[in-house]
């Protein structure tokens, strides 16, 4: 399983998504639904696309918000030329480096929303990636009839959780929980944590001397934590002990001491990290643990979004007075490059956000993990788009699991496709 030279092509079909789309053969399941996509464009959204307009949706009534650290010009014109889907049906960013990110993506659906209040669809299915329809739904009186979500990603799963506000507004329609599906939790972490390693050791070679006693900071230690902990000693060098974990699940904490890493004790405020890696897709670093920070040290985000590292307090800091000495280092810094670094003065110390705080798997290329491994995702995202809808007919509400019939098929499936190499996945579950 190498990832150093993953194929730039544009993927056209997915053998997963084939067998799918032929089980719906002579039906038209997405037929007369409107599709809003708050998703990436990589190459494994072309088979994508593909597969909802072969199930029925029509080239008009899908409608496209990228996610502006995973925008390809690339996959965009591919999907306007070749699958004829409207130039005016994407709505493209013009994000800056240093804008603040969460209140843009925000912003950007709320305008959506705003026009389709005008026109409301019939039925519309969001495929979001990250809960950012809800958080601009909630934000208007008026609200679309008929709409049901899939939710992609367990950072979306835990805004919710965490504000009352979308948890109620999630009750009132259907959302499709893929996140937490079996099949996401296990078919897609071992080959993300292999893209994410991939990923850091291309940026982290120029920026840290791993032959000096490195100490790093691992915050998470689920399925991507573990792997890139494991990373660390066994392909960039660092001492095994001198690698922290920290994760406020006692029984992941108890894994990560059982395998001979080290515990963060927050207490210890003279303790300084070389290195800090967030893997939890929640807010674990926060502005006030600059503290632990080393004069140079790296922080990078292996999970969605930009929460996990606190990337936008750092720049706010930053930009609160230019008499301080706390400062972003703009010389030579491309502001319209989503994936440049961040270099930040912090008055006795200078730290750098890797890739722009964003998630460092995320670089700019157009396949991060070879279509092989990464097919189950899109797979399941068409799947539960077609849950979707079909929630909208049965007049279902709140949060709905995964289709089960459809996630042993999938594992199943997947399995069969790698042959050999599914022995990197974990043993099926009963």
């Amino acid at each position: 399983m190498d990832f150093s030279s993953i194929d730039q092509s544009i993927p056209k079909n997915f053998p997963l998504l084939d067998k799918l789309v032929d089980d719906y053969r002579g039906g038209e399941p997405l037929k007369g639904v409107t599709v809003l996509q708050i998703q990436h464009q990589l190459g494994n959204h072309f088979p994508q696309a593909q597969a909802l307009l072969d199930l029925g949706l029509e080239r008009t009534r899908l409608i496209w918000i990228d996610v502006p650290y995973t925008s390809t010009p690339e996959v965009r014109q591919a999907l306007i030329e070749e699958l004829k889907i409207p130039a005016t049906s994407f709505h493209i960013h013009d994000f800056h480096v240093l804008d603040r990110y969460p209140p843009y993506q925000t912003k950007r659906v709320q305008e959506v929303y705003a026009r389709l209040l005008s026109d409301p669809p019939d039925r519309l299915v969001v495929l979001d990636d990250g809960a950012y329809f809800l958080e601009a739904a909630f934000c208007f009186a008026k609200q679309l009839p008929a709409v049901a979500i899939v939710e992609q990603t367990t950072r979306g799963l835990i805004k919710i959780e965490e504000n009352a506000t979308l948890n109620s507004y999630a009750l009132q329609i259907p959302l499709v929980n893929v996140a937490r599906s079996v099949p996401k939790q296990t078919l897609e972490p071992p080959f993300i944590g292999r893209a994410v390693c991939d990923s850091l050791y291309r940026h982290l070679e120029p920026l840290l001397d791993t032959s000096l006693p490195l100490r790093c900071l691992i915050l998470g230690f689920g399925a991507i934590g573990r792997q890139v902990a494991e990373f660390l000693p066994e392909k960039m060098g660092f001492d095994r002990g001198q690698v922290h974990v920290h994760d406020p699940d006692d029984s992941r904490q108890r894994a990560a001491l059982e395998a001979n890493f080290s515990f963060w004790d927050r207490s210890n405020i003279t303790q300084r990290f070389h290195l800090v890696i967030g893997c939890s897709g929640r807010k674990s670093f926060t502005l006030g643990d600059r503290v632990y920070l080393e004069d140079g040290a790296v922080l990078a985000s292996a999970s969605s979004g930009t929460v996990e590292l606190s990337r936008q307090d750092f720049i706010e800091l930053a930009d609160v007075s230019e008499i301080d000495d706390i400062r972003v280092m703009r010389e030579g810094l491309d502001e319209l490059n989503v994936h440049s670094d961040l270099h930040i003065t912090l008055v006795d110390r200078f730290v750098t956000f890797v890739n722009g705080g964003f998630p460092v798997n995320f670089d700019g290329r157009i396949n991060c993990i070879p279509g092989r491994y990464i097919q189950p995702t899109p797979t399941m995202m068409v799947a539960a788009a077609i849950q979707a809808a079909e929630t909208l007919d049965n007049q279902q509400r709140g949060i709905v699991d995964l289709d089960p019939a459809f996630c042993a098929w999938v594992d199943e499936a997947f399995r069969k496709e790698l042959g050999d190499e599914s022995r990197f996945l974990p043993p099926k579950t009963s």
